[in-house]
């Protein structure tokens, strides 16, 4: 019983997200639901686990299409919750550790939003290389959990399938950075671990810009420059800005045969 009082205490700091008193008392039974099921029926599996009744089904399915939820304010919350109240997040140098990934998660349903064909690039091959489904970036916190180590989830949103506008050109790497900065809207600066997928320059230069940090596998394909040479007799057109191309891979097969 003190575990459920506990769970409201933080709960009901969500409040303010909700226009609607109501719909926050739905979003409450909801996810009781979420935390409590056994089964993962939907809708169908909250309505077993709370003993609801059968009218409550279509309730929950429209709390679900709420207007009165704002949902980035929500997000925002969460993250100050967890942050001030969990007592031992991992750390490094005194900053949070952020995880980040993409998922490609499976759909059967023919009428269903955003479900689109995916390529799958994982080197797994046990998994189809093409699928119909979702695909969506998430964002977690991690957290000491006696001798291990937990992810707790911050944000999970889907990327691709959706089509606001025709102009819009953002890319998934435009999403996730739009995600970092701005929806979870931390004010103390962290580290970023992903894997070699999100090693580019708009992940990079956006965290640093932002005074986080990322740590990632670097990509097989990834280069460096040297420095331009210098000529003493000047010549026409632009300076250059770049010199000889290096493969670090290759930089690194060389100090390894060094050593």
């Amino acid at each position: 019983m003190n575990s459920w009082k506990t769970w409201y205490e933080l709960v009901v700091q969500l409040r303010p997200a909700f226009s609607r008193k109501s719909t926050f008392h739905w979003f409450t039974v909801a996810l009781a639901g979420f935390c409590c099921r056994i089964d993962l029926m939907g809708v169908t599996s909250i309505i077993r686990a709370l003993g609801l009744q059968p009218a409550c089904y279509l309730r929950l399915l429209k709390f679900f299409h709420s207007d009165a939820v704002n949902l980035q304010k929500l997000t925002r919350i969460w993250v100050k919750i967890v942050l001030k109240f969990h007592p031992d997040l991992v750390r490094i140098n005194g900053q949070p550790l952020l995880v980040a990934d993409g998922v490609k998660k499976q759909k059967t349903g023919k009428k269903m939003p955003a479900v689109k064909l995916l390529h799958q690039e994982s080197e797994s091959n046990t998994k189809a290389e093409y699928i119909m489904g979702h695909s969506c970036q998430a964002i977690g916190i991690l957290a000491k959990a006696r001798n291990s180590v937990f992810c707790i989830p911050l944000v999970n949103r889907i990327h691709e399938g959706i089509i606001e506008s025709n102009r819009d050109n953002r890319t998934l790497m435009d999403k996730l950075i739009i995600m970092l900065l701005h929806e979870l809207d931390l004010d103390v600066p962290y580290y970023l671990v992903a894997d070699a997928y999100y090693g580019n320059q708009k992940i990079m230069k956006g965290l640093l810009d932002a005074g986080h940090n990322l740590i990632c596998r670097a990509r097989s394909n990834a280069v460096a420059f040297d420095a331009p040479e210098t000529c003493d007799q000047p010549k026409v057109g632009r300076k250059k800005k770049y010199g000889a191309k290096v493969k670090l891979k290759d930089l690194w097969i060389e100090k390894s045969e060094l050593n």
